[in-house]
C-alpha cells in the first residue's frame, strides 16, 4: 500500500485517516480545511462550511468501502468502478474547495 506524507504537517497519512491530493500533494482532510479557513477567513466561510461537510462525507464512504473484507469475484469490477466514482467526487469537491 503506498504511503502518502500530508504537505501541510509533514506527517504520514495513516490507514484510515481521511485525506485528499490537491494540485500541492496529499493532505490530511482536518489539515487542508483548516488551512483553508484560516485563508479564506470569513470571506466564502459558508460555501467552504457545506463543501468540507461534503468532502468528509465522501471520504468517510471512501473509507467505508476499503472497510469491506471480502468482496466476491464476480462484484470486484463493480465494486473497483464504484470506488474510482467516488473518488472522481472527493477530487472534484477538493478542487471546489481549493478554487474558493
Amino acid at each position: 500500500m503506498a504511503q502518502f506524507k500530508c504537505y501541510i504537517c509533514n506527517t504520514i497519512v495513516k490507514t484510515g485517516e481521511k485525506f485528499t491530493f490537491t494540485k500541492s500533494g496529499s493532505v490530511h482532510y482536518d489539515c487542508f480545511i483548516s488551512a483553508k479557513r484560516k485563508e479564506l477567513g470569513s470571506k466564502n466561510e459558508e460555501k467552504l462550511r457545506v463543501l468540507s461537510l461534503i468532502l468528509d462525507s465522501q471520504l468517510q464512504h471512501l473509507l467505508d468501502m476499503l472497510a469491506i473484507a471480502e468482496v466476491p469475484e464476480d462484484m470486484k469490477e463493480i465494486f473497483r468502478v464504484k470506488y474510482k466514482d467516488i473518488e472522481k467526487a472527493c477530487g472534484e469537491t477538493t478542487r471546489q474547495i481549493s478554487e474558493l
